[in-house]
């Protein structure tokens, strides 16, 4: 009697990820999921590094837990990283619930790793995103939400709970000035190879700024730095900081501070000072601001400077049915202080409420905080 063949997959993923099994992660035979009507117990908007970590902790929970994204895994890293830009913060503070970081060469990881670590995260904790996913359109009590894919393809998301993990650095603070437009100015560095051999004037005087300055200088571009204070930041890197600064003195990197930009235009860069700098690139690294189209649409409440979401600190809920979660609980930052490796204590705490029990303990925080 013939065999029936047995098929080598019985179950086929919601998601184009699928759990690890042995030392690889087989995708090879994976099908999209087409289903555009997806009803969980909990929504979780934001799929970077503190949404992936709720989902995860809430999944162990026993939960169903969907996440959507309007952009891919990540995606504050893919979009503000330059190449192989190394995180302040040591491995170890970036690594979330369940799954450990263990770098081969015992340094502090580069965007790419981080974000090949948070693929395997949703490998490992078989979580089901859907990535470039918008969402156009929601309430809650209960929770309704209509996401719009890249291709235009509508889906239907329904949940019980909400939980915003939708970052702090949506959109790339605005000089304010004439020119700011203009196609030779940008807020992301991308490859500095493209600035090889240009005259380009930078922005700003903390980490992005520096590092990007660096970077353009070793491709053998001429470099301005220009920063409203008198020096660059003290708590830049401490790996660049010494370096830019003695490039900064020995004239290599030509610094403006403290000056500020008044206008760009197609030729040069105006400062306050009167000076005019000729610039083929003006790249601005002055930080980023929150979008809080999200928190109106939920109807949720923001309030002070940071405009930030109202939110209880030791459940994350912000309304009923609605939790905060992440560097989102904290509006728009002038100084970092809620990042990823002070926010670990949040998926636990909505996991805490929606069980009825007690909070758990914060963790200790680090006397010295990377920053």
């Amino acid at each position: 009697m013939a065999s029936t063949p047995i098929p080598s997959h019985l179950r086929q993923p919601a998601n184009p990820y699928q759990r690890v099994t042995g030392r690889s992660v087989d995708y090879s035979w994976v099908s999209f999921d087409l289903v555009t009507d997806r009803r969980t117990d909990v929504l979780v908007i934001g799929a970077g590094p503190i949404g992936l970590e709720t989902a995860a902790v809430l999944t162990a929970e026993g939960l169903t837990v969907q996440v959507v994204d309007s952009g891919p895994l990540g995606s504050t890293i893919v979009r503000t990283f330059p190449p192989h830009t190394r995180f302040f913060t040591s491995p170890e503070r970036l690594s979330l619930y369940g799954l450990a970081i263990a770098p081969v060469h015992q340094e502090k990881l580069t965007g790419e790793e981080y974000l090949a670590y948070l693929r395997q995260y949703v490998a490992t904790h078989d979580l089901r995103v859907d990535t470039y996913t918008e969402v156009v359109s929601g309430s809650r009590a209960p929770v309704r939400v209509v996401g719009r894919t890249l291709a235009g393809v509508q889906r239907q998301y329904a949940a019980s709970t909400l939980v915003l993990a939708t970052g702090g650095t949506d959109r790339p603070r605005r000089l304010g000035v004439p020119g700011e437009d203009l196609p030779h100015v940008r807020s992301h560095l991308g490859d500095a190879h493209r600035y090889a051999g240009r005259r380009v004037v930078i922005v700003g005087g903390r980490n992005s700024a520096v590092e990007s300055a660096l970077r353009c200088y070793r491709v053998g571009a001429q470099v301005h730095l220009v920063h409203r204070q008198e020096h660059i930041h003290d708590r830049v890197k401490f790996w660049l900081r010494p370096e830019v600064q003695s490039l900064l003195e020995e004239g290599a990197i030509i610094g403006h501070m403290p000056s500020t930009v008044v206008a760009i235009t197609p030729e040069e860069v105006v400062l306050s000072d009167g000076a005019r700098i000729a610039a083929d690139d003006v790249v601005l690294q002055i930080g980023y601001e929150q979008d809080g189209a999200l928190f109106e649409m939920f109807g949720l409440p923001c309030e002070g400077e940071r405009d930030a979401p109202v939110v209880d600190q030791v459940t994350m809920r912000a309304a009923e049915g609605v939790y905060v979660v992440g560097t989102a609980t904290a509006g728009t930052q002038a100084r970092f202080e809620v990042f990823i490796e002070n926010s670990h204590d949040h998926p636990l705490r909505v996991a805490a409420a929606l069980a009825g029990r007690a909070a758990p303990p914060p963790r200790p925080v680090r006397p010295i905080p990377e920053i």
